[in-house]
């Protein structure tokens, strides 16, 4: 099979289409938009050169009009005899481009009896076959998990470039003895304390840990190594920690860092991780003090209120701009989820909520018993 494919900047219709079909050779038609369609065409090459999704030096990359309808028809002819290709062989993705090319490829494609699919969001993929002067469609969904053998830090690199992804973050699977225990003895350890400093079972033990980053530890880093092995209890194959940004082209954010990162199900997931005490939290355990050493007057106990307020607002900002990073990077690809040890304010839920796609929030007691309703697309409470 040789298949022609619009490119432009989200890959997975791409990348989907690819790992399902799996062509001999692939040509990426693009524009000359280096931001929209012509970047995105060479990360994708390398990447399907790389991943061997694709035979070695069996994409290729031919560029196409953006703006005029006759000669985008004309240039796809072009390559076609240029290339010499068997119609009887060919398949056209016109998912990507923009409309103009899509329709224009379309009609192309129709007219001189090629089949084409455009594979929607929800993993649909439509199929056109030109039959006795009609054109005749299907629908199927490619096999869920086909591509979740790809590496998450490859396909952050492909959507948005070397440049970006600093560090693809340290490479986490299961280990012999991580294999072993049962879902409930992991259940336990992260309902209890997580913190080192504190006592807690150290996750690493759980974990090979590939391409570590040699960073210096912090109090939080349990609960995210503790985070990774619920995953992949859950099935995930592997899960990138700690992986370093640049600025994104569609953020106001300054470089940043995502604790986790994992490809699953035709979608990329990335999940804050969070390891801290609520402010309200805090301030109940010095008045708890406060009284042990004799009480709190009046006076005492409303500047208790002030700084709990101060607190609370605190920690509506810090988890908003949280939820604002990993929705920016989830939500052109996929799925945000944030990890918190206590319950956050409610203006905080409803923040998340708000974002598109939602980004979930889970408290690290529910994770073993909420992530696999999650990953299989439903909603647990």
């Amino acid at each position: 099979m040789t298949l022609l494919s619009l490119a432009s900047k989200q890959i997975w219709p791409q990348v989907l289409a690819v790992a399902h079909l799996e062509p001999g050779r692939v040509f990426l038609l693009h524009s000359e938009d280096a931001g929209e369609s012509k970047g995105p065409a060479q990360r994708l090459k390398r990447f399907f050169d790389d991943s061997s999704l694709v035979p070695k030096g069996g994409t290729q990359l031919e560029p196409i009009p953006h703006d005029d309808f006759s000669a985008i028809e004309t240039r796809f002819d072009e390559i076609v005899a240029r290339h010499r290709l068997n119609l009887g062989e060919c398949v056209v993705n016109f998912t990507g481009g923009n409309k103009l090319m899509a329709t224009a490829v379309f009609r192309r494609v129709a007219r001189r009896g090629l089949r084409a699919f455009y594979l929607e969001r929800g993993n649909l993929m439509t199929w056109f076959e030109p039959r006795d002067g009609d054109m005749l469609t299907h629908a199927e969904s490619p096999p869920i998990g086909i591509a979740n053998h790809l590496d998450a830090a490859a396909l952050l690199s492909c959507q948005f470039g070397d440049e970006v992804v600093q560090f693809p973050g340290e490479q986490l699977t299961l280990n012999e003895k991580g294999a072993k225990p049962a879902p409930q003895d992991l259940a336990a350890k992260l309902q209890g304390e997580t913190r080192l400093d504190q006592g807690a079972f150290d996750f690493r033990k759980w974990l090979c840990i590939e391409n570590p980053s040699g960073r210096p530890s912090n109090e939080g880093d349990n609960l995210e190594y503790g985070t990774a092995c619920a995953l992949l209890k859950a099935g995930v194959p592997t899960v990138r920690r700690s992986v370093e940004l640049s600025t994104l082209p569609t953020s106001q954010n300054s470089e940043g860092e995502l604790d986790l990162v994992f490809n699953w199900n035709g979608r990329l997931w990335v999940v804050d991780c969070k390891d801290r005490a609520a402010g309200e939290t805090k301030v109940d355990a010095l008045r708890s003090a406060l009284l042990r050493a004799g009480g709190a007057n009046h006076q005492t106990e409303a500047l208790l209120k002030s700084v709990a307020e101060d607190l609370k607002d605190r920690d509506i900002k810090i988890l908003r701009e949280d939820l604002l990073q990993i929705s920016e990077v989830g939500g052109l690809l996929g799925c945000a989820l944030a990890v918190r040890s206590a319950k956050p304010p409610q203006q905080a839920v409803e923040f998340a909520a708000s974002r598109h796609p939602k980004v979930e929030i889970l408290l690290k007691s529910d994770l073993v018993k909420r992530l696999p309703a999650i990953l299989a697309g439903r909603r647990a409470r």
